[in-house]
C-alpha cells in the first residue's frame, strides 16, 4: 500500500517550527565544573592542611610548593576527566535508534531524531514507537505501555488508536503517522523520569572502592605509628606531623579510580574499532571472565548473505505468491526470497505485493516458527492465506497423504545435511468473512506449495577465531532456531565436532526438568529448533554451573535471555528492545568479534593489575624508608618536598601510562579469570613487599654511607631521594610483564606514551640536582659519575631482582594450569 509521506523540503519546514524529535538528555558537566571537582577530593584537603601549618611555621617555600603541586594535579586531574567524559559521551551516541518511515515516494531508514509531524512510520516486531502519532493501519498488533501505564499486559492497537513515543511493539504490525515529537510527546511531559541515570557502580568499582578503604585505613595506621615512634624518639612534632600528613598523601590512591576508569573507557574505544561497540562499563570487566559463549548460527558463524541454491515446487505459482506476500523484507532470509523471485521469468514480486492488501498477519516466532498473512486483491471476495516458515512445521499444517509427507520429510532431511535453511510453504483459499483473528497454534489445514533451500556460507575467518576461543579455555555452544542437520554441516565446515549425545533440540529441551536440563547443558555443542524461553533456560542452567556465560540474540524475545546472560550481545540489526537489554552490540554480526572483546576484557583486568602493583609497589617504599630511618634513629632520609615530588610528579603520569598496555600474547592462551580473582594475588602482594623492601632498604644504605657515615647529610638525602626517584621511574620497567622478561617482552616498544614520559622523567630527575631553582627547592647535592653509577647499578639490581621473582612465579603457574587441564 502506498502512502502520501512527507518530502525532503516539508521535513525542512517542520523541523524549523517544531524541532526534532529529542528528550531532554542529562548534560555533560562543563570544563568549568569538572576542574573545580578536583579540588574536593581528600588529597586535596590534607596538601592543604600540610601548606597551611607549613605557612603558620614560616615554611614558605614548603607551602608554595605544595600549593604548585595540587595545582598541577588538579589541570592533570581535569585533563583526564574531561577527555573521559568526552569519549563517553561520544560512544554513548553511535548507536542511534532508527524509525522506518516513507519519505519522498520511497521506504528508508532514518534517525528517530529527524522524524517530524505528518511522517509516516512502520513498525513491527521489538521496534520503540519513536513519536506520538495516529495508527492507521495494524494487523494483530499489540504495544508494551509499561512505561507509561506501570500496566504489564499489552495494549491491541487498531486504526485510529494512539500510539504513544517510549512503548514498545510486542507483537504483530502497524503503520502510524506521526502527530507530537520531542517534548510535545506524552513521555516528554515526564521527561525527566527516562532521562539517563548515573550508571550504577560496576563490581570491579566495588572491589576498587574496598581496596581504596583497606589502603586508606593502613595509610591511616602506619602514619599514626610513625608519628608515635618518631615523637617518642624525641623527633621535632610538628616536622613529625607535618611528614606523617605527607606520607599519608604519598599512600592515598587518590588516581586508582580514574586510572581504572580511563583504562575501562580506552578498551571500549578498542572493542569499537574491532566492530564492538560495548555499552557498559560493566560488560568491559566482565568480558576478561567469560567462560561459555552461546552464540548464534546465521550471520554470526555464517556471513548472513542468503541466496536460494534449491527449490522443489509443487505448486509452482503459489510458492512464487507465498514468498512475495507472506514477506516483509525484514531479514536476510526474506531478501533472499524476494531476490530469487526477480529472477522468475514472468513473475514480478512488487507488482504482486502491491495487487493485494493484506488484512492479517502472524508475525515469524520462533515459539511458534511461522509466519502467516491474509490477503485480498481489490475488489474481490476471494482471499488467500499463505504461509511460510520451518519445513517441518508447514509440512504438519498440510492436507498431505502419508507417502507425500514421508517423502517430503526425506527431502528436508537430506537438504539439511547439505548445510542448507530450508524455508516451507503453503497456501490455502479463504473468504472475506473468515476472522481475521486466527489463532497460531489452529490454523486450518493447508495445501502445500513447495520447498527452498537456501545457502549461507561459513564466514572463513571464525574458524580461527572458534580455534583462539578454544585456546583460551573458553567453550562455545551453538543456539540456534535452524534444523538440526544444517546446523551440524555448517558446524563441520568450521572444524567444530559434535559428537554423540553433543545435540539437544527444542523439542526435547522441553521433557526436561531444570535438574535434567543442567546435566545435559554442559555436554552439548549444539541446540537446534531453540525458542527464546529455552534460550533463558540454557543461560540459567550453565550459571548454575559455575559458567560466566555471554549470550547472543536479536529479537524482542531474546530480552530475557540476554539480560539474564553475563553479558547480552545483540547484532546491529536486532530489535530496539533487545538493544537496550544488551551489553554488547556487534556491529559487524561475526563471532570473531565476540572473540575480540573478550581478549580485551581479559587485557583490561592485566593492565588493573599492572596500575596497581605499580602505585603500591612505589607507596610502600617511601613508608618503608621514612619507618626504617626512625627505627634505627636517624635522620629523616627525605624532606617533605622530596616525598610530594616523588609521589605526585615521578609517578603520578605514569601510574595512568602503564594502564595502556596493549594485550599480550598469552592472554588468551590461559583459562578465563574468575569473576572473584582478586586484583592482586598472593604473589603480587609479596612482589609488592620485595620491591618496596628491597628500594628502602639501598635507599637507606646510601644515606647511612653517604649523610652519616661521610657526614655529608645533603648528599646523603640526595643519594636517598635519587634512589627512590629513579627507581619509581625504572620499576615500570618489569611492571609491565608479569609473564616475560622486560627484555623480551613482545610489547616493549608498544606503549610509546609510557616511553615518552618515563624518558622525560628520567631526564628531569638528572637535572634536578644542576638547576639552581629545583636544587634549591628540593634541597639536593650535585652528583657527579661515580655517585650516578652507584645509584644506577643499585637501580638495576632492584629491577633485575624482580624479574628474579618474576622469572619462579612464572614457572610455577603453567605447572598450576596444566594440572588443573588433567584433572
Amino acid at each position: 500500500m502506498k502512502y502520501a509521506g512527507l518530502t525532503s523540503e516539508e521535513v525542512k519546514k517542520l523541523h524549523a517550527r517544531f524541532g526534532y524529535n529529542t528528550l531532554p538528555a542529562e548534560k555533560m558537566a562543563s570544563g568549568l565544573r569538572i576542574f573545580l571537582a578536583q579540588f574536593t577530593n581528600p588529597l586535596v584537603y590534607i596538601l592543604f592542611f600540610v601548606g597551611g601549618v607549613s605557612l603558620a611555621l614560616r615554611e614558605f617555600r614548603d607551602a608554595a610548593f605544595i600549593l604548585l603541586v595540587v595545582i598541577l594535579n588538579s589541570i592533570f586531574g581535569f585533563a583526564q576527566e574531561f577527555k573521559m567524559q568526552k569519549t563517553l559521551v561520544a560512544l554513548r551516541k553511535i548507536v542511534k535508534p532508527q524509525a522506518k518511515v516513507f519519505r519522498d515516494g520511497q521506504r528508508q531508514e532514518i534517525d528517530a531524531a529527524d522524524l517530524a509531524p505528518g511522517d509516516i512510520v512502520f513498525l513491527t516486531v521489538g521496534d520503540k514507537v519513536p513519536a506520538d502519532g495516529a495508527v492507521i493501519e495494524a494487523s494483530s498488533c499489540f504495544s508494551d505501555e509499561a512505561i507509561l501505564t506501570g500496566e504489564s499486559e499489552s495494549v491491541e492497537k487498531h486504526a485510529g488508536d494512539e500510539i504513544f513515543m517510549g512503548t514498545s511493539v510486542a507483537w504483530g504490525t502497524a503503520v502510524m503517522k506521526v502527530g507530537r515529537i520531542g517534548l510535545a510527546t506524552k513521555i516528554g511531559e515526564i521527561a525527566s523520569a527516562i532521562k539517563e541515570t548515573a550508571q550504577p557502580p560496576t563490581t570491579l568499582q566495588l572491589r576498587l572502592h574496598g581496596l581504596t578503604r583497606t589502603l586508606i585505613i593502613i595509610a591511616v595506621c602506619l602514619s599514626a605509628a610513625l608519628f608515635a615512634f618518631g615523637f617518642l624518639a624525641g623527633r621535632d612534632f610538628w616536622e613529625m606531623f607535618r611528614m606523617v600528613l605527607v606520607i599519608l598523601v604519598a599512600m592515598l590512591p587518590e588516581a586508582l579510580i580514574m586510572a581504572v576508569t580511563i583504562i575501562l573507557v580506552i578498551a571500549m574505544q578498542k572493542t569499537l574499532k574491532r566492530k564492538a561497540l560495548v555499552r557498559k562499563l560493566l560488560a568491559v570487566e566482565t568480558l576478561g571472565s567469560v567462560t561459555v559463549i552461546c552464540t548464534d548460527k546465521t550471520g554470526t558463524l555464517t556471513e548472513g548473505k542468503m541466496r536460494v541454491v534449491k527449490d522443489d515446487l509443487a505448486d509452482r505459482r503459489g510458492a512464487l505468491e507465498a514468498m512475495s506476500i507472506c514477506n516483509n523484507l525484514s531479514n536476510s532470509t526474506e531478501i533472499a526470497l524476494w531476490k530469487f523471485l526477480e529472477g522468475q521469468p514472468d513473475f514480478e514480486p512488487q507488482a504482486e505485493y502491491d495487487r493485494q492488501t493484506r488484512v492479517f498477519e502472524i508475525p515469524f516466532s520462533s515459539e511458534h516458527k511461522f509466519m502467516a498473512t491474509i490477503n485480498c486483491p481489490t475488489g474481490t471476495d476471494a482471499c488467500q492465506l499463505y504461509v511460510k516458515g520451518a519445513p517441518e512445521k508447514v509440512i504438519s499444517m498440510c492436507d498431505l497423504p502419508p507417502a507425500e509427507r514421508q517423502r517430503l520429510l526425506d527431502q528436508v532431511e537430506r537438504w539439511g545435511g547439505d548445510g542448507l535453511r530450508m524455508i516451507g510453504l503453503a497456501r490455502r483459499d479463504v473468504g472475506r468473512s473468515t476472522s481475521w483473528k486466527l489463532d497460531a497454534r489452529e490454523l486450518p489445514p493447508l495445501e502445500w506449495v513447495g520447498l527452498i533451500g537456501l545457502w549461507d556460507p561459513p564466514r572463513p575467518e571464525v574458524k580461527e577465531a572458534l580455534a583462539t576461543a578454544r585456546r583460551a579455555g573458553i567453550k562455545i555452544k551453538v543456539i540456534t532456531g535452524d534444523y538440526r542437520l544444517t546446523a551440524e554441516k555448517i558446524m563441520d565446515f568450521l572444524d567444530m565436532k559434535v559428537g554423540e549425545g553433543a545435540v539437544l533440540e527444542g523439542q526435547e529441551m522441553d521433557k526436561l526438568t531444570d535438574e535434567e536440563l543442567k546435566g545435559r547443558v554442559a555436554g552439548a555443542v549444539l541446540f537446534s529448533r531453540v525458542t527464546p524461553r529455552q534460550k533463558l533456560r540454557i543461560v540459567t542452567a550453565l550459571q548454575a554451573l559455575g559458567e560466566v556465560v555471554t549470550m547472543t540474540g536479536d529479537g524482542v524475545n531474546d530480552a530475557p535471555a540476554l539480560k539474564k546472560a553475563n553479558i547480552g550481545i545483540v547484532v546491529g540489526n536486532a530489535s530496539e528492545v533487545a538493544k537496550e537489554t544488551a551489553d554488547m552490540i556487534l556491529l559487524d554480526s561475526n563471532f570473531k568479534t565476540i572473540v575480540a572483546a573478550v581478549e580485551e576484557g581479559r587485557t583490561v583486568f592485566e593492565n588493573i593489575r599492572k596500575v596497581i602493583f605499580y602505585m603500591l609497589a612505589n607507596s610502600f617504599a617511601g613508608i618503608m624508608l621514612i619507618l626504617g630511618s626512625i627505627l634505627m634513629g636517624w635522620p629523616l632520609p627525605l624532606t617533605i618536598i622530596q616525598i610530594l615530588w616523588v609521589h605526585l610528579i615521578c609517578d603520578g603520569p605514569q601510574d595512568i601510562m602503564i594502564g595502556l598496555e596493549p594485550k599480550e600474547k598469552g592472554v588468551m592462551t590461559e583459562g578465563p579469570k574468575r569473576l572473584d580473582e582478586p586484583i592482586l594475588d598472593k604473589a603480587r602482594l609479596r612482589l609488592i613487599f620485595y620491591v618496596s623492601f628491597a628500594s628502602a632498604s639501598l635507599a637507606l644504605m646510601q644515606f647511612w654511607y653517604f649523610g652519616l657515615r661521610q657526614g655529608d647529610m645533603d648528599l646523603g638525602r640526595t643519594m636517598a631521594f635519587m634512589t627512590v626517584s629513579l627507581g619509581s621511574i625504572l620499576y615500570v620497567i618489569p611492571s609491565r610483564s608479569f609473564r616475560q622478561p622486560f627484555w623480551r617482552y613482545d610489547n616493549f616498544w608498544a606503549n610509546p606514551w609510557l616511553l615518552v614520559v618515563m624518558s622525560a622523567n628520567f631526564l628531569l630527575q638528572a637535572a634536578v640536582s644542576y638547576v639552581p631553582l629545583t636544587r634549591d627547592l628540593l634541597r639536593l647535592h650535585p652528583l657527579g659519575p661515580v655517585h650516578w653509577f652507584i645509584l644506577l647499578a643499585a637501580i638495576i639490581a632492584v629491577i633485575l631482582f624482580i624479574e628474579s621473582v618474576k622469572r619462579r612465579q612464572s614457572c610455577r603457574g603453567p605447572r598450576r594450569r596444566a594440572a588443573a587441564a588433567g584433572a
